[in-house]
């Protein structure tokens, strides 16, 4: 008798240890991708005054918005925020980069990426669809009479990783720059989940499992390091900061080897992630401003 309550009390423990793993493993895989940065921190006029409100659609018809400056000069600089910011990327300091490039004459396209800011989107992709984003915004641009020869990206983070995972749809636009991008993209969620959120690795396994099959976001797919060989004749310029530990630098080392040779990698060895622009934008302005130049005159 002692032995069959000892073993249900064992079997009880065994699935109330399930349940509870396989609610955490939900619950986190929930939060993972909801939505984020609701709250727009800044007006557009710290920009520029020489705007207007703009919303258009992803390429899959998701609803996005945004902001469209407008300066003399004939080309646009689109600029793709990553994960957490909305449009106004103040993390990147995007408000003062795109600043600049207003004054320098460049048109510049501020948008918020689905499911976060204004724009609708249920759930966030992590570059698994945002390049959806990404094509939508440079369709977009065509409609403002902007030609695609006339069009260029600035992109950081998973903004990068969206941009990398639509590259061979990219082929007409002119130059790209890449701040701060992943190879591929599970095992650094997988190495953050561990390292911030002090979430186990044997959890991940299921909340990636979860993440897919309750929420639609399959994080194995996203490896711009196979998408970036479908364009060989793209010259892009890879930024990255030395210091990054959440995507390593070595992720835009790879990235370059597989690249067209004609491409570049700026390493701004006091930055940490996202912190080009912020630990050296001297050099950001020399390296970023001289490649658009070029690329808009060889397009």
């Amino acid at each position: 008798m002692r032995k069959i309550i000892v073993g249900k009390i064992f079997l009880a423990t065994l699935v109330l240890v399930a349940l509870l793993y396989l609610g955490i493993s939900v619950y986190i895989a929930n939060a993972m991708t909801s939505r984020l940065a609701p709250s727009i921190e800044i007006s557009p006029e710290v920009i520029s005054k020489n705007y207007e409100e703009v919303d258009f659609q992803a390429l899959d018809g998701i609803n996005l918005k945004g902001w469209l400056f407008r300066s003399k000069g004939k080309n646009l600089i689109i600029m793709v925020s990553g994960l957490l910011p909305n449009r106004a990327n103040v993390e990147y300091l995007a408000p003062m980069i795109a600043k600049e490039l207003i004054e320098g004459g460049y048109n510049v396209l501020l948008y918020d990426t689905r499911s976060h800011g204004l724009s609708e989107g249920a759930r966030v992709g992590y570059g698994s669809v945002e390049g959806n984003d990404v094509m939508g915004a440079v369709q977009f641009a065509q409609t403002k009479d902007f030609v695609p020869k006339n069009i260029g990206i600035i992109a950081d983070s998973t903004g990068a990783i969206s941009t990398l995972m639509v590259i061979d749809q990219l082929k007409e636009i002119g130059p790209i720059v890449l701040d701060s991008t992943a190879t591929e993209f599970r095992p650094i969620i997988s190495d953050r989940l561990w390292k911030e959120k002090l979430i186990p690795p044997f959890f991940h396994p299921t909340i990636f499992f979860f993440n897919k099959t309750f929420f639609g976001v399959d994080l194995s797919i996203i490896r711009p390091i196979d998408k970036i060989k479908l364009a060989p004749k793209r010259k892009f310029l890879f930024l990255h900061g030395a210091q990054d530990e959440t995507i390593p630098l070595k992720n835009s080392q790879e990235l370059l080897a597989d690249a067209n040779k004609k491409s570049r990698l700026v390493v701004f060895y006091k930055g940490s992630h996202i912190e080009t622009y912020k630990s050296d934008p001297d050099l950001y302005r020399k390296e970023v401003y001289s490649f658009l130049e070029k690329g808009f005159q060889q397009k």
